[in-house]
């Protein structure tokens, strides 16, 4: 779960982005060979304001993602 949009989550993971803690918030793999986001995957999505109803779409969504062929991970 983030307060960042899609788009400025993706280009945290592209910059190798690390916070004021010097943690790495981005993934290698995104890094690597992330290209564009594929906004259709995910606009159905309304925003939630709970964090556990957050993990439990995003590991829907992954699952739903897997199935249909695309590597996903999720924590």
């Amino acid at each position: 779960m983030t307060s960042k949009t899609p788009k400025e989550r993706f280009d945290q993971h592209k910059t190798g982005y690390v916070n004021r803690k010097g943690h790495k918030l981005s993934a290698k793999i995104v890094q690597k060979y992330g290209m564009y986001l594929r906004s259709s995957l995910y606009q159905h999505i309304s925003p939630t304001t709970s964090r556990t109803e957050a993990l439990k779409i995003e590991e829907t969504l992954a699952l739903e993602l897997r199935r249909k062929g695309y590597a996903v991970w999720f924590n």
